[in-house]
């Protein structure tokens, strides 16, 4: 949690405090609520909305799901460990993985033009073994996502307000649970685009006075430094990028925004604007820390941490600014937590296969915050359940991304699994090798030295556990079909047997160009066969020639 102690700034009066944190959230309330009339009778709408945004309002999704009121803790203290490099390394790291969500958007729908979710490819594609795993690997995700969210608000209204902070802090989540639980998924979309619209006027405004304000002379920046490249930017630039990525794909909220472009070509633009949104907003939070340094309110030897360098400025600015911060804060904390509780109802939802009313997953949910608010008023250092998430997620997702490729068809669930722990394992391994010893190597598992290290550890630690999570799954798919060709047991191989959406024309008109022209046998024009199912993304059996004969003479009988 961040260190209240020293107190950095002045704190905005009760009175003042109370009516503009809860003149915003009534404000959000009215507007989740508006947003919410359309969709909370439309199943469709609540539980998916799926191509239901244009690029305007996914450009800003992609924004809001990227950001929460933490930007003003880890991005300053980025600032003033690792320079402006590490400014620049930390924004860029926030929005190119969207432009993954581009690349694996489109094979989602290949596979499944009517997919929604994650979860349900991982269940389509490796069965309900791992389907269960990755689903509660994302509730957990989600559940630190709203952790660290909810420690970052909790800090904020200790810097900025005399109020107790867990009253605001429960009344923002039941907030959002009201109109996300009324709306769902399209709800959540609406208010984000708007939400976003504000942030990024507010901290536009937020920006022009601070530099108007603030005028470091170039003597001190000099002397503080944070301006030359320096190694560790350098390598946050891997770390950081290695870590946000992997762990977006396992936020449904990523995917919730992915499938809700209209078609391929909005979503491509969607997240080429959506990168230049989120790394703007995060470059210019982010210079906050070395600002700081460079004004004077921040220095290295003062017992105020580099996390609380952006409030060290608010400090020295009008009071109005501080209620600017208030708003901005609030606003980033609705925008992240609606995300998250419509993430979690997701994922639980497919968990339980969409097999459990509605209702209920919602009530769970709503029970699930009580946990979640109880953490956030203990949680040690937001980074640190940041990094824990990230390792895991750069670890495990890579053997299920694999499962889209066709030549990889004869992954099995069983493979992907020992590729999960293989990833968690060669970290281990690669933490005993650099550090020369068993116990210290095995806790870089844990990461308790944090991100700024002054070695190479993190680095490895992120780099080893996605390759060795790839090497694993191949070996050990090897392995297994070796022993099956040894035992004469038929191998296995995938094959999508999910057929186009009739009424799309973007997927037929792809499938319609891809395909071959039938081989005519006989002019036979009333036919009774089966139609054979679409595999062009993932593929028949190239192996087995005897299936092939078999289905052709079966096709050949029939028609005739």
């Amino acid at each position: 949690m961040a260190d209240s102690s020293s107190d950095p700034g002045p704190k905005v009066s009760s009175p003042a405090a109370n009516a503009l944190i809860y003149v915003t959230l009534i404000a959000f309330l009215a507007l989740g609520m508006f947003a919410g009339w359309r969709s909370h009778r439309n199943a469709g709408l609540f539980l998916k909305a799926i191509k239901s945004q244009s690029v305007v309002s996914l450009s800003l999704n992609f924004l809001a799901v990227n950001i929460g009121s933490g930007i003003f803790f880890s991005l300053p203290e980025v600032g003033t460990i690792a320079g402006i490099t590490g400014v620049f390394a930390y924004a860029f790291a926030a929005g190119a993985p969207l432009f993954l969500f581009a690349i694996v958007g489109p094979m989602f729908r290949k596979h499944n033009s009517k997919q929604w979710s994650m979860t349900a490819f991982v269940r389509e594609r490796y069965g309900r073994p791992l389907h269960k795993l990755y689903g509660i690997i994302c509730t957990l995700f989600v559940g630190m996502y709203m952790v660290s969210e909810l420690t970052t608000i909790y800090g904020v209204f200790q810097l900025l307000t005399p109020l107790h902070p867990l009253a605001p802090m429960i009344i923002i989540c039941v907030i959002t649970t009201i109109y996300t639980a009324f709306g769902g998924v399209f709800a959540s979309l609406m208010t984000d685009a708007i939400q976003c619209v504000l942030i990024f006027v507010l901290i536009i405004i937020a920006v022009i006075t601070v530099g108007v304000s603030v005028r470091p002379s170039k003597e001190d920046i000099e002397r503080a430094g944070l301006v030359k490249p320096t190694k560790m930017g350098g390598e946050l630039f891997v770390i950081l990028t290695l870590a946000i990525a992997f762990s977006d794909m396992y936020h449904q909220g990523f995917w919730q925004r992915t499938f809700a472009s209209r078609n391929d070509h909005d979503l491509r633009w969607a997240t080429f604007f959506g990168f230049w949104l989120v790394f703007v907003v995060t470059a210019l939070v982010g210079m906050a820390g070395p600002l700081a340094a460079w004004a004077g309110t921040w220095s290295p030897d003062s017992d105020v941490p580099g996390s609380s360098a952006f409030f060290t400025i608010i400090a020295s600015m009008p009071g109005w600014v501080s209620g600017l911060t208030l708003v901005l804060t609030t606003s980033l904390s609705c925008c992240a937590i609606d995300t998250c509780q419509t993430a979690m109802f997701a994922s639980l939802y497919d968990l339980v296969e969409q097999k459990v009313s509605i209702w209920v997953v919602r009530i769970v949910v709503i029970l699930l915050n009580i946990p979640v608010i109880f953490l956030a008023m203990r949680a040690p250092d937001i980074l640190q359940v940041y990094l824990l998430a990230d390792l895991l997620a750069s670890a495990t997702i890579l053997p299920v991304l694999i499962g889209l490729i066709k030549r990889f068809n004869f992954v099995h669930w069983t493979d992907a699994l020992v590729g999960c722990f293989g990833g968690i394992i060669a970290v281990g391994a690669f933490g005993q090798a650099y550090l020369g010893n068993r116990h210290d190597g095995w806790r870089l598992l844990l990461l308790d030295g944090g991100l700024y290290v002054n070695d190479e550890r993190v680095l490895g630690a992120f780099c080893f556990a996605p390759l060795g999570s790839v090497v694993f799954t191949f070996f050990f798919s090897g392995l297994r079909m070796a022993i099956s060709r040894a035992l004469g047991c038929r191998q296995y191989w995938y094959v999508n047997t999910i057929p186009l959406a009739e009424n799309d024309e973007e997927e037929q008109e792809e499938k319609a160009s891809q395909s071959k022209p039938p081989l005519k046998v006989v002019p036979n024009q009333e036919s009774n066969a089966a139609p054979t199912n679409n595999n062009e993304q993932f593929g028949q059996t190239n192996g087995n020639v005897m299936d092939k004969l078999t289905a052709f003479s079966r096709r050949f009988i029939f028609s005739n």
